[in-house]
């Protein structure tokens, strides 16, 4: 079975030591690189999650691949919202925020039309994903 955890360290290794040249993307899809904060363990994590146009900046599903809990990196989020975003060769600071309940349905659309994956995740997960957007500061 594929590990997505070692496959994540990886990728944003090579993200990394690319200067953002190598991992922005997979297939079609942006990934961005994103640093938080261990809720439980202080320690500082950055994950690769796959983003999606929103505003000035980026979106992020908490869809955790169609399970039925939340993603770590999302509960990390919550506790500490404070993150810094790389974007290819580009980073910033950033503030985790849920995308307002009035433009999820939309933004939803055109995540759906990006990654048809996120589409079966919403169906199979009796939860609601979070959508998660990264406000600069």
């Amino acid at each position: 079975m594929f590990n997505w955890k070692y496959f994540g360290k990886f990728h944003a290794l090579l993200y990394k030591a690319s200067g953002g040249r190598y991992g922005d993307r997979m297939g079609w899809i942006k990934v961005a690189l994103v640093d938080t904060v261990g809720r439980k363990s202080g320690k500082k994590r950055t994950v690769p999650i796959a983003c999606y146009p929103y505003r000035d900046s980026v979106a992020v599903s908490a869809s955790n691949s169609g399970q039925e809990r939340h993603p770590a990196w999302y509960l990390n989020m919550q506790s500490e919202p404070q993150v810094m975003v790389q974007l290819g060769k580009e980073r910033f600071a950033a503030i985790a925020e849920e995308v307002p309940d009035e433009e999820r349905e939309e933004l939803w659309k055109t995540i759906v039309e990006i990654n048809k994956h996120q589409g079966e995740y919403l169906e199979k997960v009796s939860r609601r994903i979070p959508l998660m957007w990264f406000r600069r500061v």
